[in-house]
Parts: structure tokens; C-alpha cells; sequence
């Protein structure tokens, strides 16, 4: 989970929760106040043996935050968050698409049948990707919905730094349809996935806390 320290001195935490937003924040955070700590972006491609944890730093669980880096060393906490289903959407594809993490022919619904099982018994599994938004989220922390994009975020850290920087704009990076869409060979549409009320519900009883702690509806904005 990235750290920033703001031209202010004031020293700020990122609970970065995997498919929202994470890395156009993180990109945004470097582009306007300089390297960020815990974040490796080359996680993915090290040698098993050169990794020290289970997941990214920047996916690091709540609970494990909490006992390395208290609430009391950071000026501010916050977290970016969206709907839970068209989060899931994301990974599955990302994952499927373009990690091939997921075998191509596994169909979304199938899918989200194994979810309760694979957070049972393998929460790391896909670098994090699976776990609730809830796990990530310090309870202290300032949350902001991406689906009201990024520029409430903007406001806060130009407040919290007590200036304001219109040179630096937010870039959209990590987009999952996009990179999906650079990938296909000419002609090939991308895949879509419909969100139907049977998998929407079931979604709903896996990360009920997300839905209950975030606000979200059973249906996608």
C-alpha cells in the first residue's frame, strides 16, 4: 500500500484495493509529489525465490498494515473502492484475458462459483485480486467511489498538501478494456460479460461487507 509525502511534510497512505483505480492513483501520487514507498510494480516478474511476500506491497491486507504501520504514523489514510460486481468483472477478464491466469474458456458465472472456496482456502491468490474491498479499506480511511471519478481525490490531496498543482493531471492507466483491446488480433471483438440478477446476487452474499460498508445497491451505477 503506496506512501506519499507531500510537499507539507505531511506523510499520507494509499490502501490500494486491486481493480480500482489503484494505478492511475499511484501514478498520479509519483507524478506530483515524488517516489512513492511501498509499491513495487515489478512484483509480478521476479524470481519466486526474490519475493518476500505473498502478494504486491501495494495489495498488503489491513490487518498486516495495521500491525507493521500504525494509523499514528500517517498524516491521512485513503482508499479508492468501486461496486463490487464490475470490480469483479475487471479482475476476471484481466485476469483471463490478459494474465491468463484463468483458462480461457472459464465462463464468468462459473467463475464466481469458486470464489468462496478459492477466499477459504487461498486468500492470495492472483496477487490479491479476490479479496474484499473491506480487507484492504483502514477503517479510519477517506473513501472515494470511482464511479464519481477522480477529481474529489484531487481536491482532497490539494487540500491536504495546502496547494494545488494543475500541471499534473490524472492519467488513466492499467485500464483493463483497453489493454484487452490492444491485444485482440485485428477483427476480434473484445469479450463482454453481463451482469445478470443471479450473478449479481451471488456476488452480494460473497462480499456482503463490501456492499454494506461502501453503500453499494445490488445493481451496478
Amino acid at each position: 500500500m503506496p506512501i506519499a509525502r507531500l510537499p507539507n511534510q505531511k506523510l499520507i497512505y494509499f490502501a490500494h484495493v486491486p481493480k480500482c483505480a489503484g494505478t492511475t492513483v499511484e501514478t498520479y501520487l509519483g507524478a506530483r509529489f515524488g517516489p512513492l514507498g511501498l509499491l513495487d510494480s515489478r512484483f509480478a516478474k521476479r524470481p519466486l525465490q526474490e519475493a518476500w511476500s505473498l502478494s504486491p506491497p501495494q495489495h498488503m491486507p489491513e490487518p498486516v498494515r495495521r500491525d507493521l504501520l500504525p494509523d499514528t504514523l500517517f498524516d491521512a489514510l485513503f482508499a479508492t473502492v468501486r461496486h463490487p460486481a464490475t470490480r469483479l468483472r475487471s479482475v476476471f477478464l484481466f485476469q483471463r484475458e490478459i494474465e491468463r491466469a484463468i483458462p480461457q474458456k472459464t465462463s464468468f458465472p462459473g467463475w464466481i462459483g469458486t470464489l468462496a472456496r478459492s477466499l477459504a482456502t487461498d486468500p492470495y491468490a492472483l496477487h490479491g485480486h479476490l479479496r474484499p474491498m473491506n480487507e484492504y479499506v483502514p477503517r479510519e480511511a477517506r473513501v472515494f467511489r470511482i464511479e464519481n471519478g477522480l477529481a474529489p481525490l484531487v481536491s482532497w490531496l490539494d487540500e491536504l498538501a495546502q496547494e494545488e498543482n494543475p500541471e499534473c493531471s490524472v492519467k488513466h492507466m492499467n485500464v483493463t478494456s483497453e489493454r484487452i483491446a490492444k491485444s485482440l488480433p485485428a477483427g476480434r471483438k473484445p469479450p463482454t460479460i453481463q451482469l445478470n440478477k443471479p450473478v449479481l446476487e451471488r456476488i452480494s452474499e460473497i462480499y456482503a461487507a463490501d456492499y454494506d460498508r461502501f453503500g453499494y445497491d445490488l445493481t451496478p451505477p
